[in-house]
């Protein structure tokens, strides 16, 4: 009997703890999946594009045309006298640097100092047309001589006193080499001048007693550079080892520098 009644308790105590299981045990509630919230977009900003810059135009260089360019011969042997206050000064142009020229100085004159300084700006380019030279008085420190441009057939004389003249070259092939032979001595040449320097030294009144006599011949420059340039033209002469840079400037001065 008694066994009974344990029997009869212990499933009562089964019972109630599968009743407690059933009720603790069952699947947990699931936990919610948390949603998304988008990220707010941001709103586009309208930038200003950067302002487009004004390019500055370059200072222009004053310009003057040198003189006797494209000049038509004349009858009259003097051909140029620069006019006075055809330029103010040459020396009154700016500084100038080499990018502000439109024309580039040809590279055969880059061995002449401070051309930009001296000369301003290159009116167009080079060229290598023959000069003729010849030097006047006694050397080896001439300061006088003549030129002769061959594509202008007209020849330069620069005086001893800086200043320079240019003159129509009249001389043509079949006429007496030397033109004239005041000094009553065997005409030769030197001293004599001869060819299109002798006519004009025996024509012009009072040109031998400005430029004398000559030492040396006449001849052509080995290799010429000729540019035009805003304060006048520049030539280089080259023979053997020696440049000699010639400055005839629109003013009416002349200046020569040897680079041996």
């Amino acid at each position: 009997m008694k066994w009974h009644l344990r029997k009869a308790t212990w499933i009562s105590t089964v019972c109630a703890v599968a009743v407690l299981l059933a009720a603790c045990g069952g699947s947990p509630e699931p936990t919610p999946t948390p949603t998304a919230t988008p990220a707010p977009q941001p709103t586009a900003t309208a930038t200003a594009a950067p302002p487009t810059p004004t390019a500055v135009p370059l200072e222009q260089i004053p310009t003057s045309q040198p003189t006797g360019a494209g000049a038509a011969p004349s009858s009259d042997p003097a051909l140029t006298t620069p006019p006075a206050g055809a330029i103010a000064s040459v020396s009154e142009l700016p500084i100038v640097d080499e990018g502000d020229c439109a024309v580039q100085y040809d590279l055969d004159l880059a061995g002449y100092p401070d051309l930009l300084a001296k000369m301003g700006c290159a009116l167009e380019p080079a060229d290598n047309n023959d000069v003729g030279i010849n030097e006047f008085g006694t050397g080896p420190d001439y300061n006088r001589f003549m030129l002769w441009f061959s594509d202008e057939l007209q020849i330069y004389v620069l005086f001893p006193d800086q200043t320079w003249q240019a003159y129509l070259d009249t001389w043509r092939e079949g006429q007496p080499e030397l033109s004239c032979n005041p000094l009553s001595v065997p005409p030769t040449s030197p001293p004599l001048p001869r060819r299109g320097f002798g006519k004009l030294w025996c024509t012009v009144d009072g040109l031998q007693d400005k430029m004398g006599t000559i030492d040396r011949e006449e001849r052509l420059c080995q290799h010429t550079v000729v540019q035009r340039f805003e304060k006048g033209r520049l030539l280089a002469c080259f023979e053997d080892a020696t440049i000699r840079y010639f400055r005839l400037l629109d003013d009416g001065k002349w200046d020569m520098m040897m680079v041996r």
